[in-house]
């Protein structure tokens, strides 16, 4: 229980702290998002997916709506929602009286099975598919990666990866590189590969591509840990361009020879700056069921003695210069992920139960594409890039008063409040 006693700041002694202001809120900008998702009907397909089968005071649609509001206020423990369960800028953008408890939260997480996991996997393109209504692109750039997740404690299927060197989980997402949008991720056990599962999780994603938007040309990008034949196959049988970047082997230093021979006779002896010999050849590993196009790049920086290779399997017809430049955009991918890890919590996964934290790896995807969606599609433009953590501070975490008048309820805010101008510009477009 919050203590209601009065306190004496140490600089002031006249200026008095307590905690019994009523009903305030710190997180009145919900109601931004919030809008956002009434326009892009987020909150409806929730519903849709997961409808009220029992007389609950909390459905599963109401938990997994909650889970995502607090994510996106920074609230990442599920115990928040305990303090939070009357706030009044919760309570209005759910239209609940009350909040459900952390007990509550998790007895309905883990109530889970494989079935309502699928559900919530298919839910994030469905919600994709909602924000290409408003402005589908032409093509997308599907930039796979993994990344790790640290566990604490006794969690299922947490597993030393000596990669990372630390003990967690190892999941599997696949990011729009031009956008940021998350199209799929995949918890997975800690000591999996790389590219462990990678066909079966990215098919049902290429397969949604080619069944809802044909005409949308897809790329693949991936680094060496992908560099699988049956990933070549499945890309081909989609009709996907790829560009997946290939380890060194004696194989491929012995088919690049002659375009090392020509760096050296060109640029042996210069070694004030940086120079750079572009080129291809066919190449077939043994495991392939045909040559490829391998493009290389040949690169020696300033002062170095020895240049650097660079092999990208292919299907782009274009210069080799430009599939490297390609590949190396690809970058972008590892901010996306930070601000997924980081500003969305999913690094954050600390119930006991694999299946229950591969869910909330699922909510907080939702609640990263509503953001996305929200920072692509509405925000003025220099507010496109801004992480979540700038939005906060910006849009989210503004004061506010919940007063009830007659007919009307109203959520009165801040006054002294620096962003008003443009928070009043949003709530206009959103209406």
């Amino acid at each position: 229980m919050t203590s209601l006693t009065d306190y004496a700041v140490n600089f002031n002694k006249n200026l008095k702290v307590s905690f019994n202001g009523g009903d305030l809120s710190s997180d009145a900008g919900l109601l931004i998002p919030r809008s956002f998702d009434e326009t892009l009907g987020l909150s409806r397909l929730i519903e849709g997916c997961f409808p009220q089968t029992a007389k609950r005071c909390h459905s599963t649609a109401d938990v997994i709506r909650q889970l995502m509001y607090t994510t996106i206020a920074g609230y990442h423990a599920d115990d928040a929602s305990d303090h939070l369960r009357l706030d009044p800028a919760f309570t209005q953008i759910l239209g609940k009286k009350a909040l459900a408890s952390q007990p509550t939260i998790s007895r309905c997480l883990n109530h889970f099975d494989i079935r309502m996991l699928e559900t919530l996997d298919h839910l994030l393109l469905d919600f994709v598919e909602k924000a290409y209504v408003m402005n589908q692109p032409e093509y997308v750039v599907l930039d796979v990666d993994s990344t790790h997740i640290d566990t604490h404690g006794h969690q299922e299927n947490s597993a030393y990866n000596y990669h990372y060197g630390t003990t967690g989980y190892h999941p599997l997402m696949v990011f729009d590189g031009l956008t940021g949008d998350l199209l799929k991720a995949e918890l997975r056990k800690g000591s999996v590969y790389t590219s462990n599962n990678v066909v079966a999780f990215l098919e049902p994603v290429l397969q949604w591509y080619r069944t809802k938007f044909p005409d949308i040309q897809l790329i693949l990008r991936g680094d060496s840990g992908f560099a699988t034949p049956e990933l070549y196959e499945l890309l081909d049988d989609f009709d996907v361009y790829y560009v997946i970047r290939l380890k060194l082997n004696a194989k491929l230093s012995a088919c690049s020879r002659a375009a090392d021979d020509e760096f050296y006779a060109n640029y042996g002896t210069d070694y004030s700056k940086s120079h750079s010999l572009y080129h291809d050849f066919n190449y077939q590993a043994g495991s392939w069921d045909k040559s490829r196009r391998v493009v290389c790049r040949i690169e020696r920086h300033a002062d170095e003695l020895c240049p650097r290779h660079t092999f990208i399997v292919t299907n782009l017809t274009a210069h080799p210069q430009e599939v490297i430049g390609v590949y190396h955009k690809r970058g972008q991918m590892e901010n996306f992920i930070k601000e997924a890890k980081l500003d969305f919590g999913m690094d954050t996964l600390s119930h006991s139960s694999f299946l229950t934290n591969a869910v909330k790896l699922l909510i907080r995807g939702l609640a990263y594409n509503l953001i996305n969606f929200m920072k692509r599609l509405v925000l003025p433009k220099i507010y496109r890039k801004c992480r979540l953590l700038t939005l906060r501070v910006i849009l989210i975490k503004v004061a506010g008063r919940l007063v009830r008048s007659g007919r009307s309820t109203w959520l009165k805010l801040s006054s002294s409040f620096p962003y008003l101008e443009l928070f009043h510009n949003l709530l206009v477009k959103l209406e």
